[in-house]
């Protein structure tokens, strides 16, 4: 008879007005992919806690009816503590997924106050970690930052690189624009200022208006005082929207299909690579070419001048977004090639059985 492994999820980032993208990518998609998966030996339930739905959490019944918890990072000692308590009383795993290097904030970061080194949250949130039966996280690098703030064995840690899910949200392919004035894009929250104002991105991208008039650039997320002083109208901002499903099926449709060659810088930082390649998936999910920064996580998913390409000089942003500019077939080209490999490797339901591999694990080989 196969045994039922029974997951409690919560998204730790959710409020009742919105679902952050961390929550929905690391936590709400994959484990509602994983509900009613089996193979032969075991059978999945998994349910995901839902802020707006009239509930409570009751940490007592949910430590009795569920072999794991599973939960995005959170710093707060108390909150932790409440659910903690049951789940050692009833002997059940805890595991916590985080996709951020906190322990190497930036001062630019919104989030430097609270997470800076020395910091109380910074504290609880590595007490917690070590409290954690295990942890999972987006890449090799985060997973070997953890382990040198933590207690945690290389087999406490497991990469789950972020997944999405092109046949019910991600949805939208654009189609292509044949027009003689081209827009660049990009799109990203107030944590990403920094890497908008990487040196040699700037300097290309100049080189690239200096040279064609018709040419824009537009951010959504971010706005960028030095861009509109230096660049007037032909610099756009806009807003986004903080909920990851209106984002998606709203704003982010609307900048695709106004986008011609979506641009990805990244400062290179103890920091920054830690970063997911979630801004390349997702644009390339719509068919969008990407020319993005020359880095490990881009460099695992880009095939340069095949399905996007990759820059870390300015000369390299200038001569090839030029390219993009000048060659219509090449865009087009460049755009399905990326859409293709992210529906090759990049789909959450080709990856279930990572999923279910690990928590099979950790619970049946304990």
């Amino acid at each position: 008879m196969k045994k039922t492994i029974r997951i409690f999820c919560l998204p730790s980032h959710a409020t009742k007005d919105r679902t952050s993208g961390v929550d929905m990518i690391r936590i709400i998609q994959p484990m509602n992919a994983l509900n009613g998966y089996e193979d032969e030996e075991v059978k999945f339930k998994v349910d995901v806690w839902q802020i707006n739905k009239p509930q409570e959490i009751n940490w007592i019944d949910v430590a009795k009816q569920y072999d794991i918890i599973y939960l995005n990072y959170i710093a707060l000692a108390w909150a932790f503590a409440g659910m903690g308590a049951m789940a050692r009383h009833w002997k059940r795993k805890i595991v916590m997924d985080t996709d951020d290097d906190l322990h190497s904030i930036q001062t630019d970061n919104p989030t430097y106050k609270v997470y800076h080194k020395g910091s109380t949250f910074l504290k609880d949130l590595t007490a917690i970690y070590n409290e954690c039966d295990y942890l999972t996280t987006t890449n090799t690098h985060l997973k070997n930052v953890l382990m040198s703030h933590t207690n945690k064995r290389h087999d406490q840690i497991k990469v789950f690189p972020n997944y999405i899910d092109l046949d019910n949200l991600y949805t939208h392919r654009s189609p292509f624009k044949d027009t003689l004035n081209i827009q660049l894009g990009w799109y990203g929250s107030t944590t990403h200022f920094i890497d908008l104002d990487e040196p040699e991105f700037m300097k290309g991208v100049d080189m690239i208006f200096k040279e064609y008039p018709n040419v824009t650039f537009k951010t959504v997320g971010a706005l960028m005082p030095k861009y509109k002083m230096k660049w007037g109208q032909r610099y756009i901002n806009a807003y986004g929207d903080t909920d990851i499903y209106k984002w998606v099926k709203g704003r982010f449709v609307e900048l695709m299909d106004e986008t011609d060659i979506m641009v990805i810088p990244l400062q290179s930082n103890i920091y920054t690579k830690s970063k997911s390649d979630i801004k390349r998936t997702e644009s390339s999910s719509t068919m969008k070419p990407v020319v993005a920064q020359d880095m490990r996580q881009y460099r695992e998913c880009i095939t340069d001048g095949v399905d996007g390409m990759l820059c870390s000089t300015a000369q390299d942003w200038y001569s090839k977004i030029k390219r993009l500019i000048e060659d219509k077939k090449l865009r087009r080209k460049m755009g399905i090639a990326g859409f293709e490999r992210v529906k090759r490797d990049k789909q959450m339901k080709n990856h279930i059985f990572e999923y279910s591999s690990f928590f099979k694990k950790i619970l049946l080989d304990n």
